[in-house]
């Protein structure tokens, strides 16, 4: 990433699905996972990586301090964490001390970990590759690689790419490999050392398995527009054979924006100057260091799951997935929540999304806590446009009665049955979903703490369904899957039975059972998140840059800072129409943008039906472009709000300056 440290404070913060935004619950729990490392010490890790080795175990790296500058002292070692058990605990396995080589400790980030495919030169399949970025203007290269051939226990020097050549303190950044079908190796990096080009980025070939290069070529780059500074590419092949290139674009709009582009080769892309294709759909996108799996889950192009650092952060908990090699997008929910506060340490900087098999899916990445970074990993089933967190809290549906699935009251004891009943938005119908093993997941109460089990390992339908203690038996492990349109079935381990409803049309109270599958709806269940943040987002005017819309002295303008607390707004369930939207102050709760006498101001609601109706607004695709939005007045149609010397107002649309001045991005 490095686009000039500074210019990382000006990032998007976040967007998020609009039916997130309007059905967010009270329910704020974060789904964190498991810890990698932490430590108070260092307390600013990024740059997460993760492979799944030939063995079946996982290795994960990190840069443990993004060093900034040359006469920064005081890194340590790159670590290397082993995981035998899909990401749940870790342990120390190894280090590569750069200092040992002869390199300059200190002057080394930006790190990547890649399993080799298939045989490249001399090197078998499986052969790990490690590589650093290298700060050290001293330094004849900018990039070092390190390679182990016994899963990561031991490391050997490899070589090294990318000559820091006459430029001096201009530098590489976020090497990436790939292989091709015939066995060369590639490495992908940015570049800001060539005349003219702020950033681009490059590649360099390998015929002999990464110990010489050459064959430098720019990808992505624009020697006429300084502005442009791509960066961060991450690289996957399809099985079709094509490979994509996801990384993020400064400097063109939508700016930050995760594109990407594809090679029939890995090695030909195209005009450097083709900016490929923005990753997301409606006005909501991927934003900045991109993370990307693809997974060959059987359907016939496979499915792409792609997530940036600030697309949807402030929901903390989303990601993008495509099954058309990338022409639709869709958004589910991501294995980690990740949300950060404090934007010296940013988390979701350059994590990983890692496949276990063809539905699980790992991430790891740096989650925010308290004023530190944690590097955590966490596992989601994967079901095409769905997806169930482990650890994510959610309420389940029953399709035939739209009843919930409920513990029967608070404080019930283990023995409890469990029963059906309407949507109370209390905690005895919620249910924390903890991936296990083997596709089964368990499912305990947050009420009670107590756990949906088959009593006594019964295995005789219309058995009921009762609450009991954790005992890690396979009577209170559930298999979900995936029936479509949301909706799963859900079978218990131990009898091989399905969760039902215990009969079309049951009313409220009624007992759930387990039944023999008979493809009936009563036996289908949706899970909703309860979980998800109501974001905070920021609103930034399409035709002035870096301007922010904001609050000062009771109006709306449109000269904040993205970061000032007067710039900060969360956009919620509209107080007039919840299929609308209202924007409230995120540091004044109470307090909602509303239109009077054709202005804007930020006023507290006073619950009368005026205000409700003057602080709704309708959310429409950007009058200027369909990656932002327009905000349309809820009671005057065809009026929206816009900024005009400064100030926010609203008013009709017709003019080319109409529509810019009317039209935000959401970040």
């Amino acid at each position: 990433m490095r686009k000039r440290w500074k210019h990382f404070f000006l990032i998007v913060l976040t967007t998020v699905l609009l039916a997130t935004i309007i059905d967010a619950s009270p329910m704020r729990a974060a789904t964190t996972g498991s810890v990698i490392y932490s430590s108070a010490a260092e307390p600013e890790p990024y740059y997460a990586r993760a492979v799944k080795l030939d063995n079946g175990d996982i290795l994960s790296t990190f840069t443990r301090k993004f060093p900034g500058n040359t006469g920064w002292v005081g890194m340590k070692p790159f670590p290397f964490y082993r995981s035998t058990d899909n990401g749940a605990t870790w342990s120390l396995l190894s280090e590569i001390d750069p200092g040992d080589f002869g390199l300059n400790r200190d002057q080394q980030g930006m790190t990547t970990l890649y399993v080799l495919p298939q045989q490249a030169g001399a090197l078998p399949a499986g052969t790990l590759l490690f590589a650093s970025t290298d700060w050290d203007n001293s330094a004849p290269y900018t990039i070092h690689i390190w390679r182990s051939t016994d899963n990561g226990a031991t490391w050997q020097f490899h070589s090294n790419v990318a000559a820091r050549g006459t430029a001096g303190t201009k530098r590489t950044w976020e090497p990436e490999f790939a292989v091709t079908s015939d066995g060369k190796l590639i490495c992908y990096y940015s570049d800001e050392r060539q005349p003219g080009y702020n950033q681009a980025i490059a590649q360099e070939i390998s015929d002999d398995g990464g110990i010489t290069w050459g064959n430098y070529s720019i990808i992505i780059g624009n020697a006429a527009d300084w502005n442009w500074r791509p960066g961060m590419p991450r690289v996957q092949k399809a099985k079709n054979g094509t490979y994509f290139m996801f990384f993020e674009m400064l400097g063109a709009a939508p700016n930050f924006a995760v594109r990407f582009k594809t090679s029939p080769d890995g090695i030909n892309w195209g005009s450097p100057t083709d900016l490929g294709t923005v990753v997301g759909t409606g006005i909501y996108r991927a934003s900045q260091t991109p993370e990307v799996a693809y997974v060959d889950d059987g359907t016939a192009n496979g499915r792409f799951y792609v997530r940036g650092m600030t697309d949807v952060v402030s929901s903390a908990n989303k990601m993008f997935t495509s099954g058309d090699y990338g022409v639709t997008w869709t958004q589910v929910d991501a294995p980690l929540t990740v949300k950060g506060t404090n934007q010296n340490t940013p988390a979701a900087w350059s994590g990983t999304l890692l496949p276990l098999d063809d539905s699980l899916l790992l991430e790891v990445n740096t989650v925010k806590v308290g004023s530190r970074n944690e590097i955590r990993a966490n596992v989601a089933q994967i079901d095409g446009n769905s997806s169930l967190v482990s650890g994510g809290i959610y309420k389940l549906i029953n399709e035939n009665n739209n009843l919930l699935l409920d513990n029967a009251g608070g404080g019930s004891p283990p023995g409890t049955k469990v029963i059906q009943w309407n949507d109370l938005g209390l905690d005895t119908q919620w249910w924390r979903l903890d991936y296990r093993a083997g596709g089964f997941f368990r499912g305990t109460n947050l009420n009670n703490g107590l756990v949906l089990d088959d009593p006594d390992g019964m295995m005789t339908p219309g058995t009921n369904v009762i609450l009991w203690t954790n005992n890690e038996l396979d009577t209170q492990r559930w298999k979900f899957a995936y029936k479509g349109n949301g909706y799963y079935t859900v079978l218990n381990q131990h009898s091989g039975l399905l969760l039902d409803n215990a009969g079309g049309g049951s009313p409220a109270g009624t007992k759930v059972i387990q039944g023999t599958a008979n493809g009936l709806d009563t036996q289908n269940w949706k899970p909703v998140r309860v979980d998800s943040e109501i974001p905070v987002n920021q609103l930034e005017s399409f035709n002035i840059g870096n301007s922010f819309i904001r609050y000062h002295n009771g109006r709306g303008k449109i000269d904040g800072g993205q970061y000032s607390p007067e710039s900060q707004w969360k956009i919620v369930s509209g107080l007039a129409n919840p299929s609308a939207v209202s924007i409230e102050s995120a540091t004044m709760p109470g307090y909602y943008l509303r239109h009077r006498d054709g202005k804007i101001w930020l006023e507290a609601n006073n619950n009368s039906a005026l205000f409700k109706n003057d602080a709704t607004w309708h959310i429409r695709t950007g009058w200027a472009t369909s990656w932002a939005a327009s905000f349309e007045s809820y009671n005057i149609a065809g009026a929206y709000m816009r900024h005009r010397d400064g100030l926010l107002e609203i008013s009709p649309v017709s003019t080319t300056l109409d529509r810019q001045d009317a039209t935000f991005y959401l970040k």
